[in-house]
C-alpha cells in the first residue's frame, strides 16, 4: 500500500490517531520557531504541506494567517475544507511534495509537519518549499530522526526511516536557504525564547504489525525542528561591486529632481544586493538632512544602519541580536573615523533647519563637496562590511 492509499483509508479517524503519535507540543514549537503568535498575522499566507485534517492549519488560523494546505490525499483535504470552511481563509490544493501547486514567491511562511518523510525526494520537496516561500520568509520543517523501527514503514507507509539532522540542514542550505538550524523537540516545546528544544516526542503504534497492540508495543522516535529563512536579498553581498553601489548613491543624490542622502544610500544598498521592496527609498525619507532637518545624525549614517537591519536583521526574537549589532558598530567606527562625526550639522557645518543655514549650505556647494563623498563612501563600506558576514 502505498503512503497515498494509507492515508485515504484512515482519513476519518486521522485526528484521533494523530493524538497518539505527536502531540501538540511539536506544533507549538514549530510555529514558535518561525515567530508566529496568536493574533498578529492578519493579511500574511501560510503553506502547510502534508496538511491532512488540518493539524498545523487550525493553528495557523488562529495567528490570523490564511494557509495554503496541500496534501496528496484526496480524502483527507475533503475533511480539512469541511472544518475550515467557514473561515475563508483556507484553499486546499491536491498536489505532490516535489511539485508544488502554489507560484514562486506565494506564501509568508512554509510550515511541513510529518511530511518529508513520506516524500520520494526530500532534496527536491526542500526546494519546492525555498520556491514558493517569498523572500524574507521561514521554513519551519517538523519530522523524525533517524531511528530502526521497520513497522513505521510497514504500517504506516513511511517512505524514509527518519533522517540525519545533517541531511536535512544540507538539503536546506542546497535549496538557497539561511540561517538554517535544526534541534530537538523536547515533550513541552520550544520555550519562549526557543531554547529547550532537546528531548524526544513519541510515535507510538497505533496497530502492531500483526494486528495485536496492546499499547506496549510503542516507538519513542525523536522528533526535530528545522527552521531557515530564503534571503531577503537575491544578490549575495560578496558579489556586489562596493565602488559601484557607492557611485549609484551619488547618483541618486545628483539627479534633476534628486533623491536626498538617506533615501539615496538605502536605495543604492538595496539595488546592489537585488532587493527589491515599495518600502524603498520611502522608508528613509525623514531620515534625510539631520533627521528632516533637526539636526540629527546624518542621512547617509542613518539609512547605513537601516541597510544592515535589511540584510541582517531578525525575523523573530528568537534570531541573534549580535549578527545586526556588530556589524552597525563596525559602520558606526567606520563613520567616526573617516567622517569625524555622525551629525549633520558638524558634518556640513550648518543648521539646515534653519533658512540661514540652509542657505549657506546651498550657496557653499555643500552637497557637493561634502555629501557627496560622504553618501559614496558610506554606500560602498556598507557592502564591504556585509561581505565579510
Amino acid at each position: 500500500m502505498s503512503s497515498r492509499d494509507y492515508f485515504a483509508q484512515v482519513a476519518g479517524d486521522w485526528d484521533q490517531l494523530r493524538a497518539g503519535f505527536f502531540s501538540e507540543a511539536v506544533r507549538e514549537a514549530a510555529l514558535a520557531l518561525a515567530g508566529v503568535r496568536t493574533g498578529s498575522h492578519f493579511g500574511q499566507t501560510a503553506a502547510d504541506l502534508g496538511a491532512g485534517t488540518g493539524f498545523v492549519t487550525e493553528a495557523l488560523l488562529r495567528a490570523g494567517l490564511s494557509v495554503a494546505a496541500v496534501d496528496q490525499s484526496a480524502p483527507m483535504l475533503a475533511r480539512l475544507r469541511a472544518k475550515f470552511a467557514a473561515t475563508g481563509r483556507v484553499r486546499a490544493f491536491e498536489g505532490q511534495a516535489e511539485a508544488l501547486p502554489l507560484a514562486d514567491n506565494a506564501v509568508d511562511f512554509v510550515f511541513a509537519n510529518m511530511f518529508l518523510h513520506h516524500v520520494d525526494d526530500p532534496a527536491r520537496a526542500i526546494g519546492e518549499m525555498a520556491r514558493i516561500v517569498r523572500p524574507g520568509g521561514r521554513v519551519v520543517i517538523t519530522d523524525l530522526d533517524s531511528h530502526a523501527h521497520a513497522f513505521l514503514l510497514a504500517e504506516h507507509h513511511d517512505r524514509w526511516p527518519g533522517f540525519a539532522r545533517s541531511d536535512v540542514a544540507a538539503w536546506m542550505t542546497a535549496a538557497g536557504l539561511e540561517r538554517v538550524a535544526v534541534g530537538g523537540i523536547g515533550g513541552n516545546g520550544a520555550g519562549a525564547d526557543g531554547e529547550g528544544l532537546e528531548g524526544e516526542g513519541e510515535v507510538c503504534c497505533a496497530e502492531s504489525c500483526d494486528g495485536s497492540c496492546d499499547g506496549s508495543a510503542s516507538a519513542r522516535v525523536s522528533i526535530f525542528a528545522a527552521h531557515a529563512r530564503r534571503p531577503l536579498c537575491a544578490i549575495p553581498a560578496a558579489q556586489a561591486d562596493p565602488l559601484a553601489v557607492g557611485a549609484r548613491a551619488r547618483a541618486c543624490m545628483d539627479l534633476g529632481r534628486p533623491l536626498l542622502c538617506a533615501e539615496s544610500v538605502l536605495l543604492a544598498v538595496s539595488q546592489g544586493l537585488g532587493c527589491s521592496s515599495p518600502l524603498i527609498p520611502r522608508l528613509a525619507t525623514g531620515f534625510c538632512s539631520g533627521l528632516s532637518r533637526s539636526c540629527g545624525p546624518c542621512g547617509a549614517f542613518s539609512a547605513g544602519v537601516m541597510a544592515l537591519g535589511l540584510a541582517l536583521g531578525r525575523d523573530t526574537g528568537l534570531d541573534d541580536l549580535d549578527e545586526t549589532y556588530g556589524p552597525v558598530l563596525e559602520f558606526r567606527e567606520f563613520f567616526l573615523a573617516r567622517f569625524g562625526s555622525l551629525s549633520c550639522p558638524e558634518l556640513t557645518g550648518h543648521d539646515l533647519g534653519s533658512p540661514a543655514g540652509l542657505a549657506a549650505y546651498r550657496a557653499q556647494g555643500l552637497k557637493e563637496r561634502v555629501c557627496f563623498p560622504i553618501l559614496e563612501q558610506a554606500a560602498a563600506q556598507l557592502i564591504r562590511i556585509l561581505a565579510e558576514q
